[in-house]
C-alpha cells in the first residue's frame, strides 16, 4: 500500500492505495472522505475529464509526461481550470511505490 493525498482548500486528505490502481481510483474507491471533485463518470476511460487534478509541484517530475497526441490532453486543453504543467486526468496515472506521497490539488467549479 502507498499513501497519495488529494489537497482541498488547503488541507490534505490522506488515501492508502493498492499500488497498480489509478489516482481516479484511489480518489473514487479507497477514500474514506467524499471527493465530489472526482466523480469519475466514464469510470476511467479517458472520456470525459471529469478527474481532472493539478499535480503538485513538488511531485509534477516524478509522475509520466502527457503524450501530447492521446486522448488525454485533448480534453484537458478546454478545461477551464488547465494548467499544461501541472493538469493531469488522474485515470491516467497508475501508482507505484514511487507516488508514496503524492499530492494531487482538486479542482473545484
Amino acid at each position: 500500500m502507498i499513501t497519495v493525498y488529494f489537497a482541498r482548500n488547503g488541507n490534505l486528505i490522506p488515501v492508502d492505495v493498492e499500488e497498480g490502481r489509478t489516482l481516479m481510483e484511489a480518489a473514487r474507491d479507497y477514500s474514506e472522505i467524499p471527493i465530489p471533485e472526482i466523480p469519475a463518470d466514464c469510470s476511467g476511460c479517458c472520456a470525459c475529464a471529469t478527474c481532472h487534478v493539478q499535480i503538485d509541484d513538488k511531485w509534477v517530475d516524478k509522475i509520466d509526461k502527457i503524450d501530447y497526441n492521446t486522448p488525454e490532453i485533448e480534453l484537458l486543453e478546454y478545461e477551464k481550470n488547465f494548467d499544461e504543467k501541472r493538469s493531469r486526468l488522474s485515470c491516467q496515472i497508475m501508482l507505484t511505490k514511487k507516488h508514496d506521497g503524492l499530492i494531487a490539488h482538486l479542482l473545484g467549479d
